[in-house]
């Protein structure tokens, strides 16, 4: 497993790479990589870890299979529940076409295999985060990468580098988890600092502490510089849960306090949303975008109240754009405004909202877990933090659809259920085992 643990590793470090050339052909190397990482954890897990990482992990695979078999449908000839496309495409070749849901069922598969490998990085983080000292190599790699995109885009915004301006725009969901991620970072070295008081302890540390310090700064800036309202605010609410997390460990708080902070978080959220100026006239998937060009939002719209309940099919929004574009739209728009916006149209509605209710349930599951965990409870607490900036940041931008993006997002989510459950009672059980026998043998 310390070969897969490598691997891993150097694909999240890597993943500032994909900001700058996100392209198909990046995707099927990712894809290879991620084929790769899958056999070598099939082969070489232990036993006793396999018990524990199908205990954490059955559940969101099943629930991440949802998106991926609607996907294939989607690509399917369904002559029932076929795009009306298709009809006008057989009337104009005078010949009958068994049309698919999907306008385009190539751009449909080739999503579906850039899904399934990003199911596939994260089975692969949370079999290597099974065993506590290769969880803690995997966070450090995830703060390496966000040190790694946030260096570029403070560098970006110093200088006003053209070449690199695309990257900016693509890392701002990056650099907002890389926040979270770093802030985490910190308070594991926190958890993890000596308890003894003597010098060398001290300067161990000092050791810990410092670079972790530098590292929460360092993404803190980039977040600071990259942000507007609607991005801040989703970064500080993770970065506000996760705050929450280390008070009710730190005071042990109960069932009040942990009521007490949710219903006064709740209530900040209700009253800052209130406060943020909307879009007017425009569906909820769009009412917060960061892209405040009318005429992007209005091509949007048109999208949304065009498109079918089954969705146009994973991957088919920029084919869209053509034809609903007007003439006074700019040529150069060929992304949705938000990630909302696209994933409705796409993969229709009720998906979407499937999607949305599995991240909240899930949300609630890691944060649950990280208040009955020990000293590693941050992972689950970062998978939950991050979860719930995501839920936001959905409806914002459209950058979290990007390759580092969703490489980060699975490591991230892999880490967290992985830790979210102790090994420690497997083991426990088993010594009761062995102490019973040698208790009958004695006899």
């Amino acid at each position: 497993m310390l070969v897969v643990r490598n691997i891993l590793a150097a694909l999240i470090g890597a993943s500032s790479v994909a900001l700058i050339w996100d392209e198909p052909l990046l995707k099927g190397c990712v894809a290879g990589i991620a084929a790769i990482a899958l056999a070598l954890t099939a082969r070489n897990i232990r036993p006793g870890e396999t018990e524990s990482l199908i205990a954490v992990i059955r559940l969101p695979l099943l629930t991440a299979a949802i998106p991926a078999l609607w996907i294939a449908l989607q690509s399917l000839p369904l002559g029932f529940l076929a795009h009306p496309i298709w009809k006008s495409t057989a009337a104009a070749l005078h010949q009958p076409i068994e049309g698919s849901i999907s306008i385009d069922p190539a751009a449909s598969l080739l999503t579906l295999g850039f899904y399934l490998s990003l199911i596939a990085i994260a089975f692969v983080s949370a079999a290597v985060a099974v065993d506590r000292q290769r969880a803690e190599t995997l966070l450090f790699a995830l703060v390496f990468a966000s040190i790694t995109i946030s260096l570029i885009v403070i560098v970006q915004h110093m200088f006003s580098l053209d070449t690199w301006r695309t990257f900016s725009t693509r890392a701002v969901d990056c650099v907002c988890l890389g926040t979270i991620i770093a802030a985490t970072n910190f308070m594991y070295a926190i958890e993890r600092r000596p308890r003894r008081t003597n010098t060398r302890a001290r300067w161990s540390m000092l050791q810990t502490l410092i670079p972790s310090v530098a590292a929460l700064a360092i993404c803190g800036v980039a977040c600071a510089l990259s942000v507007n309202q609607a991005i801040a605010f989703a970064t500080g609410y993770g970065l506000f849960c996760l705050l929450c997390h280390w008070i009710i460990r730190r005071f042990s708080l109960g069932l009040l306090g942990i009521g007490g902070l949710a219903a006064g978080a709740l209530g900040i959220a209700v009253l800052l949303v209130a406060a943020y100026p909307t879009h007017q006239n425009m569906s909820a998937q769009l009412t917060y975008a960061q892209d405040s060009q009318p005429s992007v939002l209005a091509l949007n719209q048109r999208i949304l109240e065009d498109s079918p309940l089954v969705g146009t099919g994973a991957g088919t929004f920029a084919a869209l754009v053509p034809i609903y574009r007007q003439i006074n739209d700019a040529p150069s728009v060929q992304s949705a405004a938000t990630t909302a916006a696209q994933q409705t149209v796409e993969l229709g509605k009720p998906i979407f909202g499937v999607i949305v209710v599995a991240t909240v349930a899930f949300l609630i599951i890691l944060l649950r877990a990280s208040l009955r965990r020990g000293r590693d409870s941050c992972y689950s607490a970062m998978g939950g933090s991050c979860l719930l900036t995501l839920l936001l940041l959905v409806f914002v931008d459209d950058s979290l659809l990007a390759t580092a993006t969703g490489l980060m997002v699975a490591a991230v989510l892999g880490l967290a259920f992985a830790q979210s459950k102790s090994r420690t009672g497997g083991t426990t059980e088993l010594l009761k085992a062995v102490a019973a026998a040698v208790a009958d043998v004695a006899r």
